[in-house]
């Protein structure tokens, strides 16, 4: 391959590791996807820094990394280990105000433990905030602490991405289906508009959830031509679903190659490629 390197595209669901190694030498192909089973929650398990599990999760992703020479490393990372909010651009324009909405909005949690991005939103009066915890992404950087270039991506970002590759045009949502969570995002005409993570307990109950979010986020109503369906469950969380998403959108659910665009030698599965989904676009340059 010329002495080139692969990235490594990770995502995490439930009991599961899933990755993918890009083809650096042609374009939206990949060397291999594949996945490492536990019989623990791995996202847990990598949240808490489990003393005991945690160490499984490490030696798994240093085999790979090992296996495949890999110098890039791009992660998703889990909805509810982060905090997503809009605040008015006003905040974000003055240091102090800045502060103080951090310290309100996670009270009790010190500063330094606190690591907020700002993006642009498609309202530029709006800026969207994202705040992850350092005790938490920790365990991140300790999976990937010998490679030169990582990149943690959060499911709205994940969107972004999605964006750029696919080009879908117009105004598309993209659900993640988490295990007890699905997060949403909201792209019209490639800018982000708004995303936000509905928390469940059993899958019966997202559609009270989602009418309960929507009264509050009120772009989940809006005119989408085309809705994006990755992870675990996704025709379960589809079907939950169906009748809330504008009658006119296009359901797509990201479970094959085709559906996502890309190219591998391995045309079947032991698992839903939808659930790979996000490791997939991360491994890939584009």
């Amino acid at each position: 391959m010329d002495g080139s390197s692969p990235n490594l595209g990770v995502s995490l669901f439930a009991n599961r590791l899933y990755y993918a190694l890009s083809n650096p030498d042609k374009e939206h192909h990949l060397l291999h996807i594949g996945s490492y089973d536990f019989n623990f929650d791995v996202v847990k398990a990598l949240s808490s820094q489990h003393r005991e599990q945690f160490p499984h999760v490490k030696q798994t992703f240093e085999k790979l990394l090992s296996q495949y020479e890999v110098n890039s490393v791009r992660a998703l990372t889990y909805p509810t280990n982060e905090c997503w909010t809009a605040l008015p651009k006003i905040v974000y324009d003055n240091p102090d105000e800045r502060e103080d909405h951090l310290s309100i909005i996670m009270k009790g949690v010190e500063r330094e433990d606190l690591e907020p991005t700002w993006h642009t939103v498609s309202k530029s009066q709006y800026k969207f905030l994202n705040i992850r915890r350092r005790s938490i992404m920790g365990a991140y950087d300790q999976l990937s602490e010998d490679i030169g270039t990582t990149e943690f991506v959060s499911d709205f970002e994940l969107a972004q991405k999605w964006s750029t590759f696919n080009k879908p045009g117009g105004s598309f949502l993209m659900i993640g289906c988490h295990k007890h969570v699905i997060s949403i995002t909201s792209y019209v005409l490639g800018k982000f508009r708004a995303s936000t993570y509905i928390k469940y307990d059993h899958i019966d109950d997202i559609p009270y959830m989602w009418l309960q979010q929507a009264t509050h986020s009120t772009w989940m109503k809006g005119l989408h031509e085309s809705t994006f369906f990755f992870g675990i469950q996704v025709h379960e969380v589809e079907q939950m679903l169906k009748n809330f998403l504008d009658k006119s959108t296009k359901t797509v659910a990201l479970s094959s190659l085709g559906e996502i665009g890309v190219y591998a030698e391995e045309q079947t599965y032991s698992f839903e490629l939808s659930a790979a989904f996000p490791a997939i676009l991360l491994a890939i340059d584009f």
